[in-house]
């Protein structure tokens, strides 16, 4: 788990909490309307630009953002390593031995090994490995997407709510004493969405895109070191070139 988008976006949370509470209740900042113009106004309207269920696991995915752990880059490089020297010293079949653990390491990188073991040819299984890719591309994609809508639709109900309020605020222009308290209630779902955005919606978009980009890298890494693999590139070579993508720095005497 990598905490510090919890560590950031609790501190974020609580530092806007200790200012409200410095300048004075926090009771003022509360009202059970804006939270539904915001949230629910914010939640409903991304579900309609989405299918339902792209919509859900997009949403699910806030879990990811949390729990997700960068990959051990020098273990993807080991790993690599170890496949393409013993490729070459015991020849393909040796691989079948191990499937079960490269399978535990990614299941893309199982599945092409399985399928470089029964005799397939490289092409069809680097056609059927970047088929996968796109795939999860897609999927991941659409999850990223999710969290930009909300972090953008979240300012915008925000407004709307404020709108709202200034209208029913206008229609009281008759009574003074109430025009000071219905602007202060009318500007709380801009900050709402400005909040729920900036200190939510975006943390979570990004984090996931960067999962994302780090998964499909280490993905397409492994596609691109089986062809090489098959080929029978030296392994050093092959273990300094996926080093290079990853901006992992080897030791000299490898």
């Amino acid at each position: 788990m990598d905490v510090g988008t919890i560590i950031g976006i609790v501190a974020a949370f609580l530092l806007i909490l200790i200012s409200i509470l410095i300048g004075g209740s926090v009771t003022a900042f509360i009202n059970i309307p804006s939270i539904f113009i915001v949230v629910g106004g914010g939640m409903a309207s991304a579900m309609g630009a989405f299918p339902l269920k792209d919509f859900i696991r997009g949403v699910l995915a806030i879990k990811k953002a949390f729990l997700w752990k960068p990959p051990d880059l020098n273990d993807v490089i080991e790993t690599i390593g170890e496949i393409a020297t013993k490729v070459r010293k015991e020849g393909i079949l040796s691989l079948e031995g191990d499937i079960e653990l490269y399978y535990q390491k990614d299941p893309l990188l199982g599945d092409m090994i399985r399928m470089l073991v029964d005799g397939i040819d490289i092409n069809d299984i680097k056609a059927t490995a970047e088929t996968a890719l796109a795939q999860l591309d897609e999927q991941l994609s659409t999850e990223v997407a999710v969290w930009e809508k909300l972090a953008d639709l979240f300012p915008a109900f925000g407004m709307i709510g404020t709108l709202i309020g200034l209208i029913q605020m206008l229609r009281n222009l008759n009574d003074p004493s109430a025009l000071g308290p219905g602007m202060a209630v009318a500007l709380i779902t801009t900050l709402y969405g400005a909040i729920l955005a900036n200190a939510f919606a975006i943390p979570v978009a990004n984090k996931l895109k960067k999962a994302k980009d780090m998964e499909l890298l280490v993905k397409s890494i492994y596609v691109e070191a089986i062809e090489k693999i098959q080929k029978g590139e030296n392994p050093n070579v092959i273990k300094q070139e996926v080093a290079i993508m990853l901006g992992v720095e080897l030791p000299e005497e490898v």
